[in-house]
C-alpha cells in the first residue's frame, strides 16, 4: 500500500521523491501550490513571531527543519509545520523539503497526529529557556531566536561577552548595537552628562574618534570583553562609578576647576602641598573623597573672613 501510495505522489506535478525513509515516510521535493493546509489548526503563532520566521527562512533560503505532510486522495495536506508553509509562501518560495507520510492514514489518524505534534511543541519552561540562551554567543543569533522581551532584560552575566556583529563604520560615523539592559545605562549616563556638561559637544573631530576607538580597543583587551557594546557599556559603568566617587550628584549647579583658576595644571611643587593638605583634611574628618572641592571653599571663606 505505501508503495504504491509512494509512486502515487511522484503523480503530483512537480513532486520528487528524494528519499525513501521505510515505514510509510518518504523525503520529498514538493511545490508549495499542491500543499494544502487543515481546515482547522490548534497551533497559533503571534504576528511578529511569523514575521521574524519569514525573516529567518529569507535570510537561509530554505526551512531549517522539514514539515510533515500527508498524502491522502491523491493530495497533500499539512500535518504538522503550518507556520513554517507560511513562511515559506511569504518568503516567495516556489517548493520545499519535506517529509511525507504515504502509508494511507484515516482521517481519524491524521487528525490525531496533528495534535500529537502540536503537543510536542509545548511550552517553553523559563529555568530551561534560560539555560539554552547561555549557548547563544552572538546578538544576532539571540535576534533570530526570538527569545521573549522578558528574558531579553534580565541582566544575565553571560550577557557581557556577547559578540556584536552590528558595530558599522561609516567615514566617521559608528553605530553600535546594544542589549537592553546596556541601552538603559547608556540613556542615563548619556542624561545624566546632559544635565550636568550643557557644553559638551555631541561631534568629534577624526582625530578624537580615532583615539576613542583605540583606547576602546586597548580596554577590551584590558578587560577581555570582546563585544563592542558590552565593553563600552562596562565604560560607562566606570565612569559613573568615579561620578559618584568624587560625589558628582544632579542636586544645585556645578562648575569646573578650570573656569575659575583659567587652567587645569598647576605646578609640582603647588601640587604636592594641595596634596598633603587634602589628606589631613580627610584625615581628620573635615572632607571626604566625595567632597574634596569643599577644602577650596573652607580655605576660601576663611580667607575672605581675613582669617
Amino acid at each position: 500500500m505505501a508503495e504504491e501510495q509512494s509512486k502515487g505522489i511522484q503523480q503530483i506535478e512537480g513532486c520528487e521523491v528524494i528519499y525513501d525513509m521505510g515505514s510509510g515516510l518518504v523525503i520529498a521535493k514538493v511545490p508549495l501550490d499542491k500543499v494544502k493546509e487543515q481546515d482547522i489548526n490548534a497551533r497559533i503563532m503571534k504576528n511578529e513571531m511569523q514575521d521574524q520566521l519569514t525573516a529567518n527562512i529569507k535570510k537561509r533560503g530554505q526551512l531549517e527543519s522539514l514539515p510533515l505532510f500527508v498524502l491522502v486522495d491523491g493530495k497533500l495536506e499539512i500535518i504538522s509545520g503550518h507556520h513554517r508553509v507560511k513562511s515559506a509562501r511569504a518568503a516567495e518560495m516556489k517548493e520545499i523539503i519535506a517529509i511525507v507520510d504515504v502509508s494511507g492514514l484515516s482521517r481519524s489518524k491524521i487528525a490525531a497526529k496533528q495534535l500529537a505534534h502540536n503537543a510536542i511543541s509545548g511550552f517553553d519552561d523559563d529555568s530551561t529557556l534560560r539555560e539554552i540562551v547561555k549557548m547563544i554567543d552572538d546578538v544576532d543569533d539571540m535576534i533570530e531566536s526570538f527569545v521573549g522581551k522578558e528574558i531579553m532584560e534580565e541582566p544575565l552575566e553571560q550577557y557581557d561577552k556577547m559578540l556584536s556583529p552590528s558595530v558599522s563604520f561609516d567615514f566617521k560615523n559608528v553605530t553600535f548595537t546594544f542589549l537592553p539592559h546596556q541601552v538603559k545605562d547608556m540613556d542615563a549616563l548619556v542624561k545624566d552628562l546632559e544635565s550636568k556638561a550643557p557644553d559638551i559637544v555631541g561631534v568629534a573631530s577624526y582625530e578624537q574618534c580615532k583615539g576613542f576607538v583605540e583606547t576602546l580597543s586597548k580596554y577590551q583587551k584590558f578587560t577581555d570583553i570582546r563585544n563592542v557594546g558590552a565593553a563600552i557599556h562596562s565604560m560607562i559603568e566606570n565612569a559613573a562609578q568615579k561620578m559618584d566617587d568624587c560625589g558628582f550628584t544632579e542636586e544645585g549647579e556645578w562648575t569646573y576647576l578650570a573656569k575659575l583658576f583659567g587652567s587645569n595644571a598647576v605646578p609640582g611643587e603647588s601640587a604636592s602641598v594641595i596634596q598633603q593638605a587634602i589628606k589631613k583634611a580627610e584625615k581628620e574628618g573635615t572632607i571626604t573623597s566625595k567632597n574634596r572641592w569643599q577644602l577650596i571653599e573652607y580655605l576660601c571663606a576663611d580667607y575672605l573672613s581675613g582669617r
